[in-house]
């Protein structure tokens, strides 16, 4: 990656109920950054902010955060929380980062060409969403894509045929099924129904 995100943050000083409630009504996420080894920072980011971030970056990008103490930190969004009630992004957890260091991370699966798959009758049955990699941060996908438009009943796609990019590997069993393609079920219930239909036919002739 050669572009990263930016994104302003305010140090929480006082962790309280009370402030916690001021950020949030005045259109904050709060959060923290999480270090190895060291003290997690309470932090507080605009929710605006936060969302265009993840909309024009993506989920797994590298994030470089400048606090209101004017420290700056490399980090990538851990989790991400959600309120019950107004599914509105409420706490993220930032986990610094070094560029020079592998981190483990899942990675989206993006399944390309399903519409192909149903113009032949056939279903994607997808056994994974999501997969753990390992990489430089730099080098870790926002997804990873998985092409099926030529696939056909009976064919299934595993781990290891993954293309998972330049250095990123796998860090669960190769031999793990991500997806089969199987024939509609309706197609077959349709030709057992006009089957039966014939039947009934040839019976009352």
């Amino acid at each position: 990656m050669s572009e990263y995100a930016t994104l302003e943050v305010e140090v929480r000083k006082n962790i309280t109920k009370a402030e916690n409630k001021k950020y949030l009504n005045n259109g904050y996420i709060i959060g923290v950054i999480n270090q190895k080894g060291l003290d997690s920072i309470p932090i507080a980011v605009k929710r605006d902010a936060f969302r265009k971030v993840l909309k024009d970056y993506g989920r797994n990008a590298i994030v470089k955060l400048k606090d209101s103490d004017k420290n700056n930190y490399d980090v990538m969004v851990k989790s991400i929380e959600l309120s019950p009630l107004k599914y509105e992004y409420y706490h993220v957890d930032f986990q610094k980062i070094s560029l020079d260091e592998e981190i483990k991370v899942d990675v989206a699966l993006k399944f390309l060409g399903g519409d192909l798959l149903e113009s032949k009758r056939l279903i994607l049955n997808r056994q994974m969403d999501t997969i753990l990699v390992s990489g430089l941060p730099q080098n870790i996908p926002e997804a990873i894509e998985v092409d099926v438009s030529n696939k056909e009943s009976g064919d299934n796609i595993f781990v290891s045929d993954l293309e998972l990019g330049k250095g990123i590997t796998a860090e669960v069993d190769s031999t793990l099924l991500v997806a089969s393609i199987t024939e509609s079920k309706v197609e077959v219930e349709e030709e057992e129904t006009e089957d039966q239909n014939e039947v009934a036919a040839t019976t009352e002739d």
